[in-house]
């Protein structure tokens, strides 16, 4: 494969690269190297499955932690997600994620329904959800034929003490299981927000270079698509052992401790493998 020593755009995870966790802490030295790439006059865009922020509230809080962004630097499932939605014009839903959010989807045109018919039930991150809520969603899908979909899948995620929770991903399966229905992923891994992200970019895949903190719900699809991979152990992962889980072909191109430990030396050079 043909592939860019260093790539001309990068595709960042949030959580776990930029900043630590949901405590939105900068990782020691990220705050530079992404500076940097503006002075070397490299794209990127940010690529995040988070669904506990709007995007602006995301964006807001990035600033504060000393990043120079801008809503329009992220390309987030809750945006793909809502437009999905609105594209298959499911727009009645039972939104199975964070309380907080609930007028964001509101003001994109969406009517949320907490029991009975619906076009959609949408499932995110929820620490406080409770099988009550599972149970409501049961009628929608197994009788009044209701999409189920999840903004991502990951089975757990870290909130701001470090603490694993668990994720949209566990509860979508329980769901789809119980509703013998196949649950329709928005985010990391499907290609559906990487393909946003280089459009966004208006890059081809293998001019790209995707960092993230989860090698196997990130970086597999990434690479997949022709993209170099960088994994760095300041989020999920405090060690390299995962990998013994992946098949080798999926390995990432790079592992770095940080982002900060990640070379951005400008150089057209380019490899067979």
């Amino acid at each position: 494969m043909r592939r860019l020593r260093n790539p001309r755009a990068y595709l960042i995870d949030v959580e776990g690269v930029l900043v630590r966790d949901k405590s939105y802490l900068p990782v020691p030295g990220s705050c530079e190297w992404f500076s940097s790439l503006t002075e070397r006059g490299l794209a990127r865009v940010l690529v995040s499955n988070n669904t506990t922020h709007t995007p602006e509230a995301l964006a807001e809080d990035l600033v504060a932690a000393g990043f120079e962004v801008t809503v329009g630097d992220l390309v987030t499932v809750l945006d793909v997600g809502a437009r999905l939605l609105l594209g298959w014009g499911r727009t009645t839903i039972q939104w199975l994620g964070s309380p907080l959010l609930s007028n964001w989807w509101r003001d994109r045109g969406f009517t949320i329904v907490e029991q009975g018919p619906c076009d959609a039930v949408v499932l995110g991150v929820n620490p406080d959800l409770e099988i009550a809520a599972l149970d409501a969603a049961l009628p929608a899908l197994l009788d009044h034929d209701a999409e189920l979909v999840t903004l991502h899948r990951n089975l757990f995620w870290l909130d701001a003490a470090g603490q694993r929770r668990f994720g949209p991903g566990f509860y979508a399966s329980a769901l789809e299981q119980a509703a013998s229905r196949e649950v329709v992923v928005v985010g990391k891994p499907k290609e559906r927000i990487y393909r946003e992200a280089l459009k966004r970019l208006g890059i081809e895949a293998e001019d790209a270079q995707f960092i993230s903190d989860d090698p196997v719900a990130d970086l597999v699809t990434a690479k997949r698509l022709g993209m170099g991979t960088a994994f760095v152990l300041s989020g999920k992962y405090a060690d390299h052992g995962v990998l013994a889980h992946m098949e080798q072909e999926d390995w990432p191109d790079l592992i770095a401790d940080r982002l900060a430990d990640l070379s951005l030396v400008a150089d057209d050079t380019h490899e067979e493998n």
